[in-house]
């Protein structure tokens, strides 16, 4: 008699299951779609850049895909703001959707990982991140590789209280904030990946070696 035990974990099912609850957060805040897509995208290739294994790569592709669904659990005041700087009680309530989202997904059985990989997307090198302050040494290697992904995305784009920079600008950014936010050895890999293969925005066309304001240093 054969076993027809389902396995415990079933990508494609899973992600079929949530794929409505992304959707509400798209009609609640339409950015979130598509930047989730994007992030996606880049921690892919990151992960795929440094080596990492196909099981970890997908997870990590998850991760990215998934990382801002805890946004769902935001008031509209916070998702429709078109100010940069909050007000302190508006800055506390977006410093939860991590821990919304771990919630959220514990709920679809997904992996351990993926989950991590969600509540940990904003730590930051030096400790200074939320929602937990952890160092470098205690952040998943998933969650550092989203973190760039989600930084340069969100530069590089159109928020309601922003303009979007150039991938040139973009890059720099990165560099000034790596070592004390993004880890410095995968930020070089995210800028060399970009250079090959360009943006997600524009994945047709590689972005050019030289850069005028940065000379040979991209």
């Amino acid at each position: 008699m054969r076993n027809n035990i389902k396995p415990i974990y079933d990508a494609e099912t899973q992600i079929s299951k949530i794929a409505t609850i992304a959707a509400a957060l798209g009609i609640k805040d339409p950015y979130t779609q598509g930047h989730a897509r994007r992030v996606a995208v880049y921690a892919r290739r990151l992960a795929e850049c440094i080596g990492l294994n196909p099981a970890d790569v997908e997870n990590i592709r998850l991760g990215g895909l998934l990382h801002d669904i805890g946004k769902i659990g935001l008031s509209e005041r916070v998702l429709n703001n078109t100010h940069n700087r909050l007000s302190g009680d508006m800055l506390a309530e977006v410093q939860q959707h991590p821990q919304i989202g771990v919630t959220l997904l514990k709920d679809y059985n997904f992996p351990a990982a993926v989950i991590d990989f969600v509540g940990y997307h904003h730590e930051k090198m030096d400790g200074s991140g939320y929602p937990h302050g952890l160092m470098s040494y205690q952040i998943p290697l998933g969650a550092k590789i989203i973190r760039v992904a989600d930084c340069f995305d969100a530069i590089t784009t159109d928020r309601p209280y922003q303009q979007h920079k150039s991938w040139i600008e973009a890059l720099a950014i990165l560099r000034q904030i790596s070592g004390s936010d993004l880890s410095p050895g995968l930020v070089e890999a995210f800028i060399a990946d970009i250079k090959e293969n360009g943006t997600a925005l524009d994945h047709t066309r590689s972005i050019s070696f030289y850069s005028p304001v940065f000379d040979s240093r991209f």
